[in-house]
């Protein structure tokens, strides 16, 4: 399976910046993408427009949200996963800590969004992970194990994958000791096994840079990264890219 590497641009861009950064993709994005699948998560604003400049199969769309509402109706301001995939998006960041935190999303809701990217033959990037206070109290398995509990109730149909994030070390710099990711990932791979009976492919997220990339990349059970501010310089996230082995 190969890996997924997720550009995660967050709310940053401009048509100047779709145009300029797309190109580059489409002049250098060769050496290493028969290795990997490239998502380019941009803010939902530009994802028509970035559509219109896709002219390969190097790289997919990916969005950073989703509505919680199925297909059309009186939702002033939201988009549908029927709107994402009418403009070729196949993946959607689902969970994220940022949105979480600053938008107070429940598990209620995120098991509604995940039904309405999966109903749209869409693939859902679940992400979790823990403070650094419940790391410290050594409650971070138990946390995340939590999170994952919604996709008991959801019909896993298709592909899905899950991104362990931890709270702090989005943004900071900070990257957890490789030996911390490893047993966080091997935990996740061991719950949908025993709870899902499904496999699906993991990522990492959280500071990843092109120091750390190939070392995060190389940890047993890791099926990608999600990648943040490192995304928005297009010559690193392709040197992220390249290094996957």
């Amino acid at each position: 399976m190969s890996k997924i590497i997720i550009a995660n641009w967050k709310m940053n861009g401009s048509i100047q910046k779709i145009n300029t950064d797309l190109m580059y993709y489409n002049q250098h994005l060769t050496s290493n993408i028969q290795k990997c699948s490239v998502v380019l998560a941009i803010p939902q604003l530009y994802l028509s427009h970035a559509a219109s400049l896709c002219k390969n199969d190097m790289y997919v769309l990916g969005s950073q949200d989703v509505s919680i509402f199925e297909n059309y109706g009186a939702y002033t301001g939201e988009i549908s996963a029927q709107m994402l995939k009418d403009v070729n998006v196949r993946y959607v960041i689902v969970g994220h800590s940022e949105r979480r935190l600053f938008l107070n999303e429940t598990q209620n809701t995120l098991i509604k969004k995940i039904n309405n990217i999966l109903d749209m033959g869409m693939i859902p990037v679940y992400c979790v992970g823990e403070n650094l206070s419940t790391r410290e109290k050594k409650e971070h398995m138990n946390f995340v194990s939590d999170q994952l509990d919604i996709l008991k109730s959801i019909n896993l149909k298709g592909e899905c994958v899950i991104a362990y994030e931890p709270i702090w070390a989005i943004g900071t710099g900070i990257v957890p000791h490789e030996d911390e990711v490893s047993e966080m990932i091997n935990f996740i791979s061991a719950y949908t096994k025993e709870h899902l009976n499904v496999k699906m492919q993991l990522l990492y997220g959280g500071s990843v840079n092109i120091n750390n990339a190939k070392n995060i990349l190389a940890i047993d059970n890791i099926g990608g990264v999600l990648v943040g501010g490192s995304s928005l310089n297009p010559e690193e996230f392709i040197n992220i890219i390249n290094a996957v082995g």
